[in-house]
C-alpha cells in the first residue's frame, strides 16, 4: 500500500474515533447526570450513523480508489478489468460519502443552534433571529447537497474511469460552494451568542472565558479555510479525504465541548431559586434551560448550574437575588430604560 495511502487511513480511523468518543461521551453524561434526551441529542445519534457511515465509504475509496486522477496518473497506469470496477464502485461510493458529508456537518451546525436556542429562550430578540439562522441552515443544507450533483453532464461520468470523463469527477464548484457556505454559517454561529455573552454581568475574566468557550467555532474556519483548492491540489482525493477527516473532528468538537462541558459535574439540588427537570420550566420570573445547564435569569443573565461552591470560577454563574413574578421582556425593557436614563 502506498505510503500516503496509509497515512490517511490512519487519519479517517483516529479522527473517525475520536469524534464518536466526543458525542459517545455527551450521550453516556447525560445518562450519567440521569437527564432525558432531548432533540440535540437524538441529532447526535444521527450524526454518529453519518459518521460510521462516512468511514466505511472513506477506507473504501481510499483503498480501491475512484476516477479522480490526474493525467499523469492516468497516463502511468495500465487499468485491468477489476481496477476499473473497484474504481467505479470507488466513485459512486465518493457522491454517496459527501452526501453523507454535507449531513453531518450540518447536523453539528444545528446541535450548536439548539443550544443557542435554549440559552437564549425567553429573550425578545433571539425569536426572530432564530428563526432566520434556522431557515438560512436549511437553504445552505440544500444548496451544499444539489450543487453535488451538477458538474458531470452526463451523469455518469461521475463514475466513469476509462475513457477519461473530463475534470467534472474533481468536484471543483462542489468543493468552493462546501467550503464558503461552510465558513459563512460557522461565521454566524460564533457571532449569534456574543452580544447576550458581552453585556452578561461577571467579572471579565468568566466573560472572556464563556466568549471563548464559544469562539471555539474559528477552529472550523481555519479546517474550511485549509481546504479550499487554491492550497496546492485541493482537489485530489487523498486531500479531500484527509482534511475531511479534521474537519469531521472539528465539527464534532465545537458542537459537543459545550455541552460536556456543563455536564461535566452533577446538577445543583433543587432549592427556591431554581428548578431542575428535563424540561424547559418557567417559575416565578425566570427560566431554566436545565438541559444544558445554563439559566436565562430574570436579570437576563447566563449561569451554568454548579454544586458545593456557588461561586464557582468554572461555571456560568450570576447572582440576581429574589426572583419576582414578571416576564422576561417586560424585565428587558425595564434593563434597557434604565440603561439610557
Amino acid at each position: 500500500m502506498d505510503e500516503d495511502l496509509r497515512k490517511t487511513i490512519i487519519m479517517v480511523a483516529v479522527c473517525g474515533f475520536c469524534s464518536a468518543l466526543l458525542m459517545l461521551a455527551r450521550l453516556a453524561m447525560r445518562k450519567v447526570r440521569r437527564q432525558g434526551f432531548n432533540l440535540s441529542d437524538y441529532l447526535t445519534m444521527v450524526a454518529l450513523a453519518c459518521l460510521a457511515s462516512r468511514t466505511a465509504f472513506t477506507t473504501v475509496v481510499v483503498l480501491w480508489g475512484n476516477n479522480n486522477l490526474t493525467s499523469a496518473d492516468r497516463a502511468s497506469k495500465l487499468f485491468t478489468a477489476v481496477e476499473i470496477y473497484q474504481r467505479e464502485v470507488g466513485s459512486k461510493l465518493t457522491l454517496v460519502n459527501r452526501i453523507t458529508y454535507n449531513t453531518y456537518i450540518w447536523i453539528q451546525k444545528s446541535v450548536v443552534l439548539l443550544l443557542y436556542r435554549r440559552m437564549l429562550d425567553g429573550l425578545p430578540q433571539p425569536h426572530h433571529i432564530m428563526n432566520f439562522y434556522w431557515g438560512f441552515l436549511a437553504i445552505t443544507y440544500v444548496v451544499v447537497q444539489s450543487v453535488t450533483f451538477v458538474e458531470c453532464h452526463p451523469f455518469h461520468l461521475y463514475w466513469q474511469v476509462m475513457p477519461p470523463p473530463g475534470k467534472c469527477q474533481q468536484a471543483l464548484v462542489q468543493l468552493i460552494v462546501f467550503v464558503t457556505l461552510n465558513i459563512v454559517t460557522d461565521i454566524l454561529l460564533i457571532i449569534l451568542p456574543m452580544p447576550w455573552l458581552i453585556r452578561m454581568k461577571i467579572s471579565l475574566k468568566r466573560r472572556l472565558s464563556l466568549v471563548g468557550l464559544f469562539s471555539i467555532g474559528f477552529l472550523l474556519i481555519a479546517v474550511a479555510i485549509a481546504r479550499l483548492p487554491i492550497y496546492g491540489n485541493g482537489t485530489s482525493q487523498v486531500n479531500r479525504n484527509t482534511w475531511g477527516s479534521v474537519e469531521e473532528f472539528a465539527a464534532a468538537f465545537v458542537a459537543n465541548v459545550p455541552t460536556l462541558f456543563a455536564l461535566r459535574r452533577q446538577p445543583a439540588k433543587v432549592d427556591n431559586t431554581s428548578f431542575h427537570n428535563n424540561r424547559h420550566s418557567e417559575m416565578a420570573g425566570f427560566r431554566n434551560i436545565s438541559e444544558e445547564g445554563i439559566t436565562v435569569t430574570h436579570c437576563i443573565e447566563l449561569r451554568r448550574d454548579t454544586i458545593g461552591n456557588p461561586k464557582d470560577p468554572d461555571g456560568f454563574e450570576v447572582t440576581c437575588g429574589v426572583p419576582r413574578p414578571c416576564s422576561l421582556s417586560r424585565l428587558w425593557k425595564q434593563q434597557n430604560d434604565l440603561a439610557e436614563s
